[in-house]
């Protein structure tokens, strides 16, 4: 039989599919379908198939969820997610519909990425060349393999390679409600890495972010690497990232807030994607957020750049003073008083997302830059904690404080016991509201490590998130993570 698909929304209804949430998608009848044997019959087709995958990543509740995990971090005083207010208090339930958002658009990238894998791998389409068609399947593993990343990280226990709470894996697009179970999370990330060589052939840089290219697939990869707790690789690959991407045009912007006015078109972004006017989901979602509910002298993003400065507790938020020059750049905060009530209170800004119209291009997600393979390549080196490692841990991490404002000698002064500390707390205030990387690190610091989290956030008690109660209902191989498993009988 034929199954159909529809170009417009056949992320969107794999996905629900592949999450076991609606049940058969032969249930379900789109229009405008395509079948099988002419999905990709010529360029334009495979180029249309290619861009729907970036633009699941442009939806607005997977933008919103940026907000819920600066409160999980404790960064932000509030959100607008629905069931936002459990990351507040790290209380997350399995029924929560941020989560469930959440995890059907991860699980959307991976299905539409597999569908045009699967759809254009042995396909000739008129007009397109070999070249483009492999730059064009490499864009799709990449893609797959990121969003594998964030649900691992997310919902798996992705610290520990023995456990066996990994994510449900495919390499099929999904089209009907199969039960699968979990795969462990070694074998998860076998799989991410084995996409990632599928991407091998992604495009040359030539200075465009907003589509996966060789050094965003090898800066994904330090990311991963980094992330499984291989730290010599971690550390060579990022340091290929950084090598490779100076012979083209990649490199640190001279001035930090240079990375958030250009936009997409910085050449510090290696993987970044723009929403298109009107639709402007990141300054709404993000950067709105931080106007309504803002944050505080006791909030984690506050006290990091107040402890990196001089003594703790003697920054002033009004003029910057005392916080590390990142901070008091980015988040803005200003007395206003109310014309007609006379009262004064405090307005808090978040200055990475702007408002801008269609010839700005400020309003851009900030996947991949590259003062994280700096910073990872500062990470890992001092995991490997040789003498000639620690030397490079070191140069890499100057790198990010030379250009924050910190004095010349100012890594030299960092103990060797400190640095990783350290390099924990400039990765917070660099990547703060862009990409998920804060939490993702306070997790892996706290399991690795034994570092006290609390201090910043409100509770440890949930690492990873609950698999939906839906998926859960779906799918009868699937496993619930040990914190959850007695939310569905409450």
């Amino acid at each position: 039989m034929k199954v159909k698909y529809n170009i417009l929304i056949i992320s969107l209804l794999v996905a629900l599919s592949s999450c076991n949430m609606l049940g058969s998608i032969d249930d379900i009848k789109p229009e405008n379908v395509l079948t099988d044997e002419n999905a990709i019959t010529d360029a334009n087709s495979a180029e249309m198939e290619c861009g729907g995958i970036y633009g699941v990543w442009r939806s607005f509740d997977f933008t919103l969820m940026r907000t819920a995990m600066l409160c999980l971090t404790g960064s932000l005083n509030n959100n607008n997610v629905i069931g936002g207010k459990e990351f507040l208090t790290n209380e997350l339930k399995d029924d929560n519909e941020g989560i469930k958002k959440y995890y059907v658009i991860l699980y959307n990238v991976i299905n539409h990425a597999t569908s045009l894998i699967n759809n254009l791998k042995d396909a000739s389409p008129t007009g397109l060349s070999k070249t483009r068609k492999a730059e064009i399947l490499s864009e799709a593993y990449f893609n797959k393999a990121y969003a594998e990343l964030m649900l691992l990280r997310s919902f798996g226990e992705f610290w520990d390679l023995n456990s066996s709470y990994g994510i449900v894996l495919y390499d099929e697009p999904v089209r009907d409600n199969i039960a699968k179970a979990r795969s462990s999370v070694a074998d998860s990330y076998t799989m991410i890495l084995k996409d990632l060589e599928g991407a091998s052939d992604a495009p040359d840089y030539a200075g465009i972010s907003y589509h996966a290219n060789k050094l965003s697939v090898q800066a994904l990869k330090a990311r991963v690497l980094l992330s499984m707790g291989n730290f010599t690789e971690a550390a060579q690959v990022a340091d290929k990232v950084i090598s490779e991407g100076e012979t083209q045009g990649v490199m640190l912007e001279e001035n930090y807030m240079d990375i958030f006015a250009q936009g997409f078109m910085s050449p510090e972004l290696l993987f970044s994607l723009y929403a298109s006017y009107p639709q402007q989901t990141v300054q709404s979602s993000v950067r709105q957020q931080y106007i309504q509910n803002g944050w505080n002298e006791n909030n984690t993003i506050t006290k990091i750049a107040d402890e990196l400065v001089g003594e703790e507790n003697d920054g002033d938020l009004l003029t910057g003073e005392g916080y590390d020059s990142r901070f008091a750049s980015v988040y803005v905060t200003t007395l206003q008083t109310n014309p007609f009530t006379g009262v004064t209170s405090r307005s808090y800004q978040m200055n990475k997302y702007q408002f801008g119209d269609n010839s700005n291009p400020s309003d851009t997600y900030y996947m991949m830059r590259l003062a994280e393979i700096y910073l990872i390549k500062a990470e890992a080196n001092t995991r490997i904690g040789t003498p000639a490692a620690l030397e490079a841990a070191r140069k890499a991490l100057k790198a990010i404080t030379d250009r924050a404002g910190y004095e010349e000698d100012y890594v030299d002064g960092i103990s060797n016991s400190d640095l990783l500390t350290m390099i924990f707390k400039h990765k917070y205030i660099e990547l703060s509201g862009e990409n998920y990387e804060e939490w993702f690190d306070m997790v892996r610091y706290h399991t690795w490590d034994g570092m006290d989290i609390t201090p910043y956030v409100k509770s440890d008690r949930n690492l990873i998130m609950p698999i939906p109660r839906e998926a859960m209902a779906g799918n009868n191989l699937l496993k619930q993570n040990p914190t959850y498993v007695s939310q569905s009988a409450e």
